[in-house]
This record gives structure tokens, C-alpha cells and sequence, in this order.
């Protein structure tokens, strides 16, 4: 797994695993953080670390055409030209 960086437009961070590229909205890693004072990104890196197990089944499952359970269930599957390349 590994996070693509942060899509300000759709207030999202892009995570991609096993040839996918999803979605994890900001509302789901600020629920119960507080993601200001400077250090917010760090502190979603920090949690998208310690949920990476979670984060990648929700991945799988939406490559499967389920649903996640939640939190994750209010991630979205990128289509393939939507990821635009790694600087």
C-alpha cells in the first residue's frame, strides 16, 4: 500500500494497492482527530499507517465490487485514468 499524496479538490487521499488507486476521504481519518495546527498531514499519514491492514481489504473489496464495512465504506475506487501519475 502506499499513499499517493492528498487530492485537495476532492478532500481525499489517494492510497493505491494491488494495482488500484482509491479514495479515503479526509471526514473518515478526521473523525476523532483533529487535523489542524500544522501537523494535519502528518497526522493522516500516521493513521492511514496504522489502519493499513483495514485499508487495504477495503481496497480489495471494492476491486471485488463489494462494499466495505465502515468506516471504509465511504471510499471510492478510482478508474484507471483517473490517477494521474506520480511526480
Amino acid at each position: 500500500m502506499e499513499v499517493l499524496g492528498r487530492d485537495s479538490a476532492r478532500e481525499a487521499y489517494r492510497i493505491a494497492h494491488g494495482g488500484a488507486v482509491a479514495l479515503l476521504p479526509d471526514h473518515v481519518i478526521a473523525s476523532g482527530l483533529r487535523l489542524t495546527g500544522g501537523h494535519g498531514h502528518r497526522t493522516a499519514y500516521d493513521w492511514i499507517a496504522r489502519h493499513d491492514r483495514a485499508i487495504r481489504d477495503a481496497i480489495d473489496t471494492l476491486k471485488a465490487g463489494g462494499r466495505p464495512p465502515a468506516p471504509f465504506d465511504r471510499m471510492d475506487l478510482l478508474e484507471e485514468t483517473e490517477c494521474p501519475p506520480k511526480s
